[in-house]
């Protein structure tokens, strides 16, 4: 192990081998633990171990020591002759310094004298151009207006040419200097006339004339920026103006007191007037700025080929848009209070001026040249929201108003309060229109309106037990439900001269009425029905007899029908409205009339010819529900089946215009008494049977179905040898 690996081990040499060691602060610490001369030996022993090792290393490495000495005297005579060497090279480099500084300093002295024989000539060069370009300058000056592009351009090469000023100070030039720039001050303000001409005139030649004058003289950017800076500041302050400069001049005498008295009618009617025109005075600077933006876009720099647009890094239709759009919002948001209450009052034309402003800006982008310009992305509607939300309150309360006077208390309206409603709503989409958005607004505070009448309308309506009675006079409910059905009627049909889609409205309103004509006709329906049903007490199975003259059940239906026509229907102002009720509720008693003669058994011949002499006089009778005899297809039905009480079962079964499950049920009628009739096997009535059939459309066929399957089996049982001549003819409809 090397000695110093033993010391670096040993905790009393460990300390010596530290970088950070410090003798004096050693020593203390020996004194102060009172074992110096333990240390002491230690340290004469560790001192002799090093000795050792250093003995023992010279004799393991003797030759190379030696080698290593003789090495050195070597190295000293070769720096010796290093020396020599580096002596003698200084003083060659000092031998070819005093060769080369005279040339070098004779070619710099040349060059110099090159660079100002240069600088010379172009200033010769320069100067003589100029020269010449001033007399052509002067030349073109006497050409006036039509020379002016010729002479911009030679306004620019002499800019150039006179640089930063290095040629100041040169008699030839300097007296035609002074010339020059008042030239070129004269040439920029016909340049600036000139394109104020051409955008007033909208006149393209002209303004592209000037845009190259500004171009070629370098001051196109800062021409254009001006005139946009110049057109959007007017923008606010004269909407600012518009707002509320016109309220200060608009005064009607004085109060007493000396406090001066705001004529509404006149202070608004200048307001409009000064919005119009500035309106107006928009629609013309846009339009110049819209010339500017295409003339622009469609002139080039000769030299760099770039439009111009691209050169003056301006976009004049956005810029102006965006200030028009940001004068609306703060001037609309800082409004006076008067101003403010005036544009409430008549949103609708403050709406149509702002929109119609984007909608021309956004026509007069449909050019060539302008296709990839688009408009500020701007919601212009939320600048006049405030002012919507109070006109649609104020539209609210317009409507309502007059529903609440036209109904105070439980007295129902007249139709000429009604009619004047609908004339208020009218007015209303009168005044939104040209705006789609507000006219489906006011459109729903129309429904609102509406709502609000029919809700007051079913307050009035009597529903309860006192609408069935029908034996004499109208009673007070039948009265007052009637008067409420002509307001509604009137309303319903008013409602169709609106100019709006109020399919909503109109198909509440109607339910409403149909719902109040189901309550007057239901008594009749019922008081009907139970007349039907005293046809099964009659005998229809007589072959041949003096038919002459109808059935007795004729005569009570023509009696509640004329009572209907006569005291009921008779007070209806409108009675047109309610056809299609009127309609529904005849095609009902026509169907229930076929269901209750389709089961009428037994049918001989003679009582053939008693229900059809019957169904003549029911056409008569049914027809006098309408003013106007219309042939439903109910109605078509019912002579129909007149025709096919004489047809043979054969015929029978080829019948197309009359219900299959009709047919089928007179089949049975037909049949003999071993074939009973569906209702004889389920056990029921005629009368129970056919509010059946009118109940259950979809499944008659399924219960003859079943009364066959229930025969067939009877017959089986039976015995019977053979089935009822009808039989085939049922299946062979059945199958059908």
């Amino acid at each position: 192990m090397n000695v110093l690996d033993t010391f670096e081990e040993d905790e009393t040499y460990k300390c010596f081998l530290s970088t950070d060691y410090d003798a004096e602060k050693y020593a203390n610490s020996i004194i102060a633990s009172s074992t110096v001369s333990q240390t002491l030996q230690a340290l004469q022993g560790g001192v002799e171990k090093l000795n050792c090792a250093l003995e023992e290393h010279v004799s393991e490495h003797y030759e190379d020591l030696i080698n290593q000495a003789t090495g050195m005297d070597i190295l000293e005579e070769s720096l010796g002759i290093v020396k020599s060497r580096i002596d003698q090279l200084q003083r060659s480099m000092t031998t070819i310094k005093k060769r080369l500084s005279e040339p070098y300093n004779q070619m710099t002295m040349r060059t110099q004298q090159l660079g100002r024989l240069q600088k010379t000539c172009d200033v010769l060069r320069r100067v003589t151009r100029i020269q010449y370009l001033t007399k052509r300058l002067k030349q073109q000056l006497d050409g006036g207006i039509k020379e002016i592009t010729k002479t911009s351009q030679t306004f620019n090469e002499l800019q150039y040419l006179y640089g930063d000023g290095d040629l100041e100070g040169i008699e030839v030039i300097d007296k035609d200097l002074e010339w020059v720039r008042k030239a070129r001050a004269n040439m920029e303000v016909q340049a600036e006339q000139l394109l104020i001409q051409g955008l007033s005139s909208f006149n393209q030649n002209q303004t592209s004339t000037a845009l190259q004058v500004f171009n070629s003289i370098g001051t196109l950017q800062l021409v254009v920026s001006k005139t946009l800076q110049t057109k959007c500041s007017s923008v606010q302050q004269d909407l600012g103006s518009a707002l509320s400069g016109s309220f200060e001049q608009s005064y009607n005498g004085s109060a007493p007191g000396g406090t001066s008295m705001t004529n509404t009618a006149a202070w608004r009617a200048n307001l409009w007037t000064s919005l119009d025109k500035w309106s107006n005075n928009i629609t013309t600077q846009f339009n110049q700025i819209h010339v500017l933006h295409r003339t622009l876009v469609r002139r080039r720099d000769p030299s760099t080929q770039r439009t111009l647009l691209e050169e003056c890094g301006v976009t004049p239709i956005q810029t102006y848009v965006s200030a028009v759009s940001v004068a609306l919002q703060q001037e609309l948001r800082n409004i006076n209070s008067s101003a403010k209450q005036a544009l409430n009052l008549e949103y609708p034309k403050a709406l149509r001026l702002v929109v119609s402003l984007w909608n021309h800006f956004s026509s007069k982008l449909d050019v060539e040249g302008l296709e990839d310009v688009t408009l500020p992305n701007v919601n212009i509607r939320e600048v006049l929201t405030p002012f919507q939300c109070t006109y649609l309150a104020r539209s609210l309360n317009r409507l309502l108003d007059p529903v609440n006077i036209a109904f105070p208390g439980k007295t129902v309206p007249s139709t000429s309060e009604m009619e004047s409603i609908v004339r208020i709503m009218v007015s209303e989409l009168t005044a939104a229109r040209g705006d789609e958005e507000l006219k489906k607004l006011s459109t729903n505070n129309i429904v609102k309106s509406i709502r609000d009448i029919l809700n007051k309308c079913e307050n009035l309506v009597h529903f309860g037990s006192g609408l069935n009675d029908i034996s004499s006079a109208p009673t007070q409910y039948h009265v007052k439900n009637i008067q409420v059905m002509n307001v509604l009627c009137t309303l319903h049909s008013k409602l169709e001269e609106v100019p709006a889609d109020l399919t909503v409205g109109r198909t509440e309103v109607w339910n409403v009425i149909s719902e109040n004509v189901n309550s007057l006709l239901n008594p009749f329906k019922v008081q009907i029905e139970h007349v039907f049903s005293t046809i099964h007490d009659t005998d229809y199975g007589f072959e041949k007899q003096d038919i002459a003259g109808c059935s007795t059940y004729i005569g009570l239906v023509e009696e509640a029908i004329t009572h209907l026509v006569s005291n009921y229907l008779s007070q209806l102002s409108n009675k047109s409205a309610i056809l299609p009720k009127l309609q529904e509720f005849q095609d009902s008693l026509i169907s229930l009339y076929l269901h209750h003669l389709c089961v009428v058994r037994p049918l001989g011949d003679g009582g053939k010819m008693k229900i059809a002499t019957d169904i003549a006089e029911m056409e008569r009778v049914l027809g006098g529900l309408l003013d106007e005899h219309s042939v439903s297809q109910q109605f078509k039905v019912l002579r129909a089946f007149r025709a096919v009480l004489f047809l043979t079962v054969e015929d029978l079964c080829t019948v197309r215009n009359v219900p299959r499950p009709m047919l089928l049920n007179h089949l049975f009628s037909r049949a003999g008494d071993a074939l009973l009739s569906p209702y004889k096997v389920a056990g029921w009535t005629p009368s129970q049977y056919v509010a059946w059939l009118y109940s259950h459309p979809y499944e008659v066929v399924d219960m003859i179905q079943g009364t066959i399957q229930w025969y067939e089996d009877m017959i089986r049982e039976s015995g019977a040898p053979s089935f009822d001549p009808i039989y085939p003819n049922i299946i062979q409809l059945l199958q059908t």
